[in-house]
């Protein structure tokens, strides 16, 4: 659970990066740049830790990574394009939803066993997590939203429960490098085909050697998190990983909060607290 803990604070300041570089920037291209350096990290983890990448890809059961893969990218596209005109904060709310999903898969058709501690830790981090979506729900009212954000948001929320579950199957037969190597090079080679379609914009604000530093700093910290968020996976199950998740919008807004210099509600620290409460029981 650590490593699923680390994960979630690194996911949280990539959404909070997102947020921050994507002003003047097309999604598609941001993301393809950003690919070109997590595919080198992964591609030299691979090599270093000797990997074999060629018995992986020549395994019949790697195809169904390439298909999380595909899924992965779909939810990555949706998630950007939601956050270039719409709230961090709309998009706590559908949370709930991905992790119903990978609680019915896991404990209805897997059959994985639920302890004590992990029911307690797991309502203690929900309790924290309803607190903020009550503390926050009449800012959310106030902000503009569209329909077209709740059809990003929820085929954002699929395409990342099927990816999540697809790849816990395969770990059990996979190295993790070897699924992150294959969604990273799905990644660039995916948004690299529809960035030919969809060019960035001309008057992009950022000099090509500023854009390029905040795409090394944006690879750093997701392939960390992509990486701390799979051991985390192998280890745990879609569940435990899915309700560990719901402390990234408190963080992701916490954080938020201090890049963009928010005010931050009492309510938030004290999801925070039941959420690192929760975070004990399921260690």
């Amino acid at each position: 659970m650590l490593w699923l803990f680390l994960s979630v604070c690194l996911y949280a300041f990539n959404n909070v990066l997102w947020k921050l570089f994507l002003k003047g920037e097309q999604p598609l291209h941001i993301i393809s740049r950003r690919a070109i350096f997590t595919f080198a990290f992964a591609l030299g983890a691979a090599w270093v830790t000797q990997v074999n990448l060629i018995d992986f890809i020549l395994h019949p059961n790697s195809i169904y990574v390439f298909i999380a893969s595909l899924f992965g990218v779909l939810g990555l596209v949706l998630m950007v394009t939601f956050l270039k005109s719409g709230s961090l904060i709309q998009m706590a709310f559908y949370s709930l939803l991905g992790t119903g999903i990978a609680g019915c898969y896991t404990y209805l058709f897997s059959e994985e066993s639920l302890t004590t501690k992990a029911i307690l830790g797991s309502v203690l981090m929900m309790t924290g997590y309803l607190v903020f979506c009550f503390n926050d729900r009449l800012k959310a009212q106030k902000e503009k939203t569209v329909f077209k954000h709740h059809l990003l948001l929820i085929g954002m929320t699929l395409s990342f429960s099927v990816s999540l579950l697809i790849q816990w199957e395969s770990l059990k037969i996979f190295p993790p490098l070897a699924i992150i190597c294959t969604q990273e090079t799905t990644v660039l080679i995916t948004t690299s085909l529809l960035g030919i379609f969809f060019r960035p914009a001309e008057n992009s604000r950022n000099s090509e050697s500023q854009s390029t530093l905040k795409m090394a700093l944006m690879a750093v910290v997701i392939f960390a998190g992509i990486f701390a968020g799979t051991i985390g996976l192998k280890t745990a199950d879609p569940f435990l990983a899915s309700v560990a998740g719901f402390a990234v919008p408190v963080l992701t807004v916490i954080f938020g909060g201090m890049v963009f210099r928010d005010r931050m509600d009492v309510l938030h620290w004290v999801s925070l607290v039941l959420m690192i409460a929760g975070g004990v029981f399921l260690l």
